[in-house]
């Protein structure tokens, strides 16, 4: 019984720790498009220095799953959940890895007019962050019931990718002095598809510590599209 409670605390701590890391990689994305749009490059440059922060907290959990599993000897629904834990901080890592892509475009734009306003791009990084919330919330709580809204949140992650990769694309081909903002552009979108993938992939690691299952999140995308007629953006 005394075994168990410390374990049950050592789990807890993990726990907080993967939920904190998330928090500053959520609030490093969010901050990277304000830098965008905003051509704050004081934010972006703050950004950047934060991504040392993420990847000593994910050496330290990291660290922490060993401890456990070497000390604990975990089994069954535990074992997978350790197991798993280091897939999600790698996802965590990357997604950080992102905010720091789209800071390093801000500042290459730096002394240049935007050709457009960013209308789509922050709404798409509101949706992504949405998703990484969405997928580390199932984590904390074991709890999957939340897969319906992931997909849908995915679809319209898709959809905002494809208009705002045709706009720009419009005005490379109306205007070749476009392109170097404009590919720019397309690259943060790519950016923030990336983060929607990756917090899928937290979802499926969260679904194989609550079933024993591994499933790919495109099939769970496929099963519910099947008995839902898909209405597509502008």
């Amino acid at each position: 019984m005394v075994i168990r409670k410390h374990f049950d605390k050592e789990l807890d701590k993990l726990h907080k720790e993967i939920l904190l890391m998330s928090s500053i990689t959520e609030e490093m994305l969010k901050d990277a498009i304000i830098a965008l749009v905003k051509k704050d490059i004081e934010l972006a440059k703050d950004v950047i220095k934060r991504d040392d922060l993420v990847d000593a907290k994910e050496i330290y959990i990291q660290e922490l799953c060993v401890r456990i599993i070497a000390t604990q000897q975990p089994v069954a629904t535990d074992l997978r959940l350790l197991a798993s834990a280091f897939k999600i901080l790698t996802n965590l890592e990357r997604i950080a890895d992102h905010a720091v892509n789209i800071c390093e475009i801000t500042i290459f734009l730096k002394d240049e007019i935007y050709i457009k306003t960013l209308i789509d791009i922050p709404k798409m990084s509101e949706v992504a962050i949405d998703v990484v919330k969405l997928s580390i919330d199932a984590f904390v709580n074991q709890d999957i019931s939340g897969l319906p809204v992931m997909i849908e949140k995915e679809i319209e992650l898709d959809h905002l990718f494809r208009r705002i990769y045709k706009e720009l694309t419009s005005y490379m081909i109306k205007d070749s002095s476009n392109i170097k903002q404009a590919s720019r552009f397309i690259f943060v979108a790519s950016y923030l598809e990336r983060v929607g993938d990756h917090a899928t992939n937290i979802f499926e690691s969260v679904h194989y510590i609550v079933t024993g299952q591994y499933k790919d999140f495109k099939d769970f995308e496929s099963n519910i599209l099947a008995h839902k007629k898909e209405v597509p953006l502008d």
